[in-house]
């Protein structure tokens, strides 16, 4: 059986330039919503902190932009405030930024931020059908947190646009719901080292395209940590979390850990070279895909060139059409006890599967690659956890003499993760995986620790 690997897709062009309506002197003004509001041809009007846009604004470099003061603004039609200069969008009290239709067609990005240098922080901000798209300079750090992002329906490929290549960019606390494209994205030839941390996605590309929720490209370090990324199960072409390299960046490292993924076409996926870690993640449900031929993997390893190097450890994949595929790669190593436990190679395992498999058939891992596969210590979905019944759910050499060989003796006699009940309450101290005790109220879907001890809720 030939499978076909589901191809990321990623918005590859440069970013498009707008026309501007109203662009500020750069003589190192401040200005406020308020002060647009005289400011003849700016097209802002509005007072006691709700102001409205009706043409694009540029402040421009020199010049310092600062939200305060400001409750909600509303850009109407395909108006955008663009921010050369200095951005002070970090404001005490939370300011919503709306979109007013004109017509059908109107988009509007919101937030455009082209600053050359510093660092800049985003915070307290609502955006609902608008969005932030950056064209930093390489010299920025651009920190987003405790900002929402709802209902984008803006021309970027994303609700929050990484750019340009080299800014390095921080996303913490932040909720992204229902935009029409992904929460979060990167053209493919930019290059922007990014940590998104502690971040809540759900039921985002509602166009339904093929792009995953967080659909990012490599840099020297691109870090998902507790996460959770729900899809929409009637979204048939919207994956969880895409990571890929077409344009041969080297030196890159991929860091997925500790996410709740669940509802998506699949789960996390990586095309092109890279290192990449996976570990401590829940992936359940990852199997909205009417074609298996066409994705649906739990995790799914793509790179024809054989430099992918990826250690995965103490994931739980469930109900998947496939658990993890590999194509191609280089070394994937998913446990290998039989190594000295200071070697580079050794890898405790702990890799879970259940209910994984279509068209009658289960399948916990899918080797379409020429390379041995080392999964040793991990707990299989079938009864007796020997050799004889793990090979019925591996598809690998002995199915097909061109494929590599999956090695997945010995294997874990028990799984190591539980199922907990849906609240705290009676079972002592139980903690997230931020080490944060959870008592006394309902637990959301993740991973929990109770008494040492890993269990799924």
């Amino acid at each position: 059986m030939k499978k076909i690997l589901l191809t990321i897709c990623l918005m590859a062009a440069m970013p498009s330039v707008w026309a501007e309506e109203f662009t500020t002197a750069g003589d190192g003004t401040v200005w406020t919503m308020q002060a647009l509001t005289v400011a003849t041809g700016s097209g802002v009007s509005g007072s006691d902190g709700k102001y409205r846009m009706t043409e694009s604004v540029t402040i421009s470099a020199g010049d310092i932009f600062d939200i305060s003061g400001a409750s909600e603004i509303t850009m109407v039609g395909d108006a955008e405030l663009t921010i050369a200069g200095e951005p002070r969008l970090s404001p005490t009290s939370t300011v919503h930024l709306l979109h007013e239709t004109n017509a059908a067609n109107d988009k509007s990005d919101g937030i455009r931020l082209t600053t050359a240098q510093g660092d800049i922080t985003v915070s307290n901000l609502h955006f609902t059908g608008v969005g932030l798209r950056n064209s930093v300079g390489e010299a920025c750090t651009v920190t987003v947190s405790h900002c929402s992002f709802t209902a984008y329906t803006g021309s970027a490929s994303s609700a929050l646009m990484l750019g340009g290549s080299g800014a390095t960019f921080r996303i913490d606390h932040c909720t992204f719901e229902e935009c029409s494209k992904a929460a979060i994205g990167s053209a493919a030839n930019y290059y922007c080292p990014v940590v998104i941390e502690d971040c809540e996605f759900f039921h985002n590309g509602q166009s339904n395209s093929n792009t995953p929720q967080l659909n990012l490209t490599v840099a020297s370090d691109v870090t998902v940590r507790r996460c959770v990324v729900t899809g929409d199960p009637d979204l048939t072409m919207v994956g969880g979390i895409g990571v890929s390299n077409f344009i041969g960046i080297e030196d890159v490292h991929v860091n997925i850990e500790q996410c709740y993924i669940s509802d998506n076409r699949y789960g996390i996926g990586t095309v092109g070279p890279m290192d990449v870690r996976i570990a401590d993640n829940l992936m359940t449900d990852n199997n909205h895909e009417v074609n298996a031929m066409n994705g649906g993997s739990g995790i799914s390893l793509y790179d024809p060139y054989q430099r992918t190097t990826a250690m995965i450890s103490g994931n739980r994949i469930e109900r998947s059409l496939w658990g993890v595929t590999v194509i191609g790669c280089a070394k994937v190593n998913m446990g290998r006890t039989d190594v000295d436990e200071s070697s580079a190679d050794y890898n405790p395992g702990g890799n879970e599967f259940e209910n994984n498999g279509n068209g009658g058939e289960k399948y916990d891992v899918y080797n379409n690659s020429t390379n041995t596969v080392w999964a040793q210590n991990c707990f299989w979905s079938v009864e007796v956890q020997d050799a004889e019944h793990i090979e019925s759910v591996v598809y690998h050499k002995a199915d097909n003499s061109s494929l590599g060989e999956v090695l997945f003796t010995p294997a874990m006699q028990q799984a190591g993760i539980g199922h907990t009940p849906t609240t705290a309450s009676g079972l002592g101290k139980i903690y997230d995986l931020r080490g944060i005790e959870q008592t006394g109220k309902s637990l959301p879907h993740g991973i929990y620790i109770i008494d040492g001890k890993k269990y799924v809720r």
